[in-house]
């Protein structure tokens, strides 16, 4: 492997120097201006100016993104769909939020082809019509069209609904006075036993089911997907800026971008606009590093590409950590103020920890009041010329320094991180990422070249593997060194928005408008938010616990469903998914999460909302047919990338099929059949009531107008109009103040995670370590993981013009690739004897049957990697025939091709059951597995 190797690095750095150009490009980057055509729809448009095209404004769900969308629709039907033209999401100059609509006709925002897809996700004829009911056995695909209230009916009250014997429905699990366990009453009420799972719920929506599942039903069980997406990042990421789970760099100012695996202009989001960003950036002259294992679309366009080893972009940032600090290359100015005062008279907003002691005892931050100094439990210490001092005393702390204060032992933060970037040298850091030294060093140099103009950004690739949490605080920790925090250029929060919920001076303060509210109690199914030590199961077994617990995480998606599985830390009675695939997204867990799905004992009701018969779908005993986002509410903001304010608002285009109806008003009528507070005439309150989705929707868009408090109207419902007429409210200035961005974390910012390294790991009983580390993969006992024999890291992506598993149904963007492939470096390929388009199969040591699919050679795919796009590979989803009241609904057959990875990778065998995963950021690991590749 070692020529090969030494020969693709060669290639990399050829590919980085030059540029070369890449499929689905962001474009040239020569200083020209843009050309019109790309700005949106063609200048003339016919139905721009025909009276009976009405425009409706709304939000794309295309992917996550949430792009302000607008839809043209004549007699009910919604014939184009184009970007909003008032909004920053698809233009980076919108028109004035005062422009009259019928003067907005004239202009059209930005969509991708996802975006232009929607409507044959929403005339899709495999959508699913009305409520279906099982006939015969989970799986066999067979299913009885129901009316409404038999659905209704069978799913409150439950009874022997299949004729397989007694099944509760939610009126009978809804007990919130009897414990699951007596001897175990932390683990809460009966009414636990009921699971809501969403894939993808997002914002005043999940809000909304939120009120039903945790405060009427009762049950604490209420979950979406964020770890099989990107958790790990949000936690890392909040754990060093003061509870903010998102920072994007400041494109328009920022003069060098380190990317980390963020996938710019095929995934990472808003793709749209961070697209625009980046083109911009690059044509403004920005430098671009892209550290990725795949030559992505980002790599492409990059000054140089670093093609590392995956799971190993830790050791990368700690080395570059070590040269930085080795040669002091660091903001020393910012990292010394310790306290807001000291920071403000430097003209920084944010301040760090990096002076802060650290007691070497116990983990802990020394505090003022153990140190002797006559503070407080809520006082920092630091060292002044060795001496101690109180932090908010000092207006500049040494970073380096060690010593025994009121006989306590203790280190500075900065010390701490310095030694833990020493543990290795440059050369063993190399070794581990595969790249040369010198080309750490390299980038090292570049990115503190620039001071609080360089960023480096991340999102999925770094943190999806068992180290990810740490991963993405080493990389959060280099934008610490260069003091860019909130900086004009630097790394930020991103624009305002509005609180939709009304609790930031809403007119409507929604969460308190809910007369007779329950509070849920007890531990999650995943165990997540609560600590092992405290349950009864420690007290009678200590360590290990049976599957681990996840304290300092949430929405642990695929634990959720092992917990099901075993039975853990309880049974549950009823499953409810919700536009969610497990089988499907579940790394490695396709067969195992099917057999437990069949099996009426482990899940007795499991009910599904979708909008097709879909892969995990098709086990369920009640398919219940959700509307399309074209035809939902919803109200929401947008990323950090997008500068200025964006409130957007989700409203319906079009209703296709009558007896589809969407989640919230389902739960809505549940609730009201059930009499659950919160709902009903009075379900705001005496008479406010909440019987239909509108109810809680105009509520939320009233929030915004009295938040904003520009919007013209003499009255609610005026202003409403108003807001919905725009698809929002949007306020693209002052984003800045200065030097400064105008939104702040404008807090103490921290290399030291403490509430981290006072956790105790549930598995092993030690702490996890609040100084961010590099370590290979481990399961869950912190075991290695080797797989010997296993010659290849398998990762996945994703291409722009496919999202998760859902856009399979649009053959717009299946014709544009039918079937996706199991890439590998060419010269692994020729190893092995493979050409273009041959039959290979990828097995795990966990998963030996494995996937087939046809194999790409390209250079573009580092040795000992393979990598195959996502998207594709589906069972159902519409891909088979389904039977329906005893007729045959033929399938189509384009939507099962090419191959989803996902089923090969690697489960954790320490406990079963679960794919390998990240205990302390709780994500599942898409790209540590070791698999092997052969003829198929």
């Amino acid at each position: 492997m070692k020529t090969s190797r030494r020969n693709f690095l060669k290639a990399a750095a050829a590919l980085g120097a030059t540029m070369a150009v890449s499929p689905l490009a962001f474009g040239d980057i020569t200083q020209k201006p843009i050309p019109s055509w790309t700005e949106g729809s063609p200048a003339e448009d016919t139905l721009d100016t025909d009276p009976s095209v009405s425009f409706i404004y709304s939000t794309c769900l295309g992917c996550r993104s949430d792009c302000s969308l607008r839809g043209k629709v004549k007699d009910g039907v919604v014939i184009k769909l184009d970007g909003n033209p008032y909004s920053p999401m698809t233009l980076n100059d919108p028109i004035k939020y005062s422009t009259d609509p019928k003067e907005a006709r004239k202009v059209a925002g930005k969509l991708c082809p996802r975006g232009q897809a929607g409507l044959q996700i929403l005339y899709d004829p495999l959508r699913v019509q009305q409520p279906l009911k099982r006939v015969g056995k989970r799986g066999e695909n067979k299913w009885q069209a129901i009316s409404w209230d038999q659905a209704y009916k069978e799913i409150i009250e439950g009874g022997n609904l299949f004729g397989e014997g007694n099944v509760e429905g939610l009126r009978s699990v809804r007990d919130l006075s009897t414990p699951i366990d007596p001897e175990a009453p932390e683990l809460g009420p009966k009414a636990n036993q009921f699971v809501f799972l969403a894939g993808r719920i997002e914002n005043s929506r999940a809000e909304l089911v939120k009120r039903f599942v945790n405060n009427s039903f009762g049950s604490i069980n209420w979950f979406e997907h964020t770890t099989v997406c990107e958790q790990s990042h949000h936690i890392a990421t909040a754990n060093t800026f003061a509870g903010k789970g998102h920072l994007k760099p400041d494109f328009e100012n920022a003069k060098l971008i380190m990317n980390f695996g963020a996938n710019y202009g095929e995934a990472n989001f808003p793709m749209n606009g961070l697209s625009r960003k980046l083109a911009d950036f690059r044509i403004k002259g920005g430098r671009l590093i892209t550290v990725d294992p795949r030559f992505s679309v980002s790599a492409s366009h990059s000054d140089e590409w670093v093609p590392i080893l995956p799971g190993s972009d830790a050791s990368l940032a700690l080395g570059m950590i070590q040269w930085i600090i080795d040669n002091k290359r660091y903001d020393k100015s910012f990292l010394e103020a310790p306290s807001k005062d000291a920071a403000a008279l430097r003209g920084e907003s944010s301040w760090s920890d990096a002076t802060y002691l650290v007691r070497t005892d116990n983990g802990k931050y020394l505090r003022g009041d153990e140190a002797g100094l006559g503070g407080t439990k809520d006082d920092y210490v630091v060292l002044v010329g060795g001496t101690p001092s109180l932090a908010a005393k000092a207006n500049a702390a040494d970073l380096v320094g060690e010593a025994s204060v009121n006989g306590i032992a203790c280190k500075t933060v900065f010390q701490l991180l310095s030694e833990r970037s020493k543990e290795r040298s440059l050369d063993e850091y190399a070794k581990i990422c595969g790249v040369p030294q010198e080309q750490i060093v390299r980038v090292a140099d570049q990115f503190s070249s620039y001071g609080k103009l360089a960023v480096a950004d991340f999102y999925r690739g770094p943190v999806q593997h068992t180290n990810g949490f740490q991963t993405g605080r080493t990389i959060c920790i280099l934008n610490m060194l260069m003091g860019n925090v909130d900086h004009r250029g630097g790394y930020q929060s991103g624009g305002s928005t509005l609180s939709y919920m009304g609790d930031k001076n809403g007119k409507y303060q929604v969460a308190k408008l809910h007369p007779g509210a329950v509070k849920m109690t007890g531990i999650r199914i995943s165990r997540e938010k609560a600590k092992y030590e405290d349950s009864t199961e420690f007290k009678k077994n200590g360590y290990p616990a049976k599957r681990p617990w996840f304290p300092l995480t949430g929405d642990v998606y695929q634990e959720v469903v092992a917990g099901c599985i075993d039975g853990y830390p309880y049974p549950v009675k009823i499953l409810w998914l919700h536009m969610a695939t497990p089988a499907y997204s579940i790394p490695g867990m396709k067969d195992r999460i099917i057999s437990a799905f069949k099996d009426t004992k482990k899940i007795p009701l499991l009910i599904s909302t979708d909008i097709v018969i879909g892969d995990t779908t098709m086990f369920a005993d009640y398919i219940i047919p959700d509307v399309t986002y074209l035809e939902q509410w919803n109200a929401l903001g947008a990323p950090p990338t997008i500068l200025g304010m964006v409130a957007d608002v989700r409203q319906p285009m079009t209703h296709v099929f009558p007896q589809a109806k969407s989640v919230e008003n389902m739960f809505i009528d549940i609730a009201k059949k059930m009499n659950l507070p919160g709902f009903g005439d009075n379900g705001f309150g005496a008479g406010m009531p909440l019987n239909k989705e509108e109810d809680w929707y105009l509520k939320l868009v009233a929030n915004f107008a009295s938040q904003y408090g520009k919007i013209p109207g003499a009255t609610e419902e005026a202003q409403v109009k108003y807001i919905l007429d725009r698809g929002g409210v949007f306020d693209s200035g002052g984003a800045y103040d200065g030097s400064m961005m105008k939104n702040k974390v404008a807090s103490l910012c921290t290399i030291y995670a403490e509430k981290v390294a006072t956790t105790k790991d549930s598995m092993t009983g030690k702490n996890f370590d609040g100084i961010p580390q590099y370590y290979p993969v481990r399961d869950a006992k912190d075991q290695l993981v080797k797989d010997d024999g296993y010659d290849f890291i398998a990762t996945t992506y994703k291409q722009a013009f496919h999202s998760h598993s859902r856009t399979i149904s649009a053959p717009w963007l299946t014709e544009i690739q039918p079937e996706n492939f199991i890439e590998m470096n060419n010269e692994d390929g020729a190893k092995l004897g493979f050409k273009d388009g041959d039959m290979v199969k990828v097995s795990s040591l966990s998963n030996k049957e494995g996937v087939k699919g046809k194999v790409r050679l390209r250079p573009g795919v580092r040795p000992g990697v393979v990598t195959v796009c996502a998207s594709y590979g589906h069972w159902h989803y519409g891909a088979i025939d389904s039977v329906i009241d005893g007729k045959t609904v033929a399938g189509d057959k384009r939507r099962g091709t090419g191959v989803n990875i996902n089923f090969a990778l690697r489960v954790d065998d320490s406990i079963g059951n679960v794919c390998l995963e990240d205990k302390i950021g709780g994500s599942c690991s898409f790209y540590d597995s070791r698999v092997k590749v052969e003829r198929a």
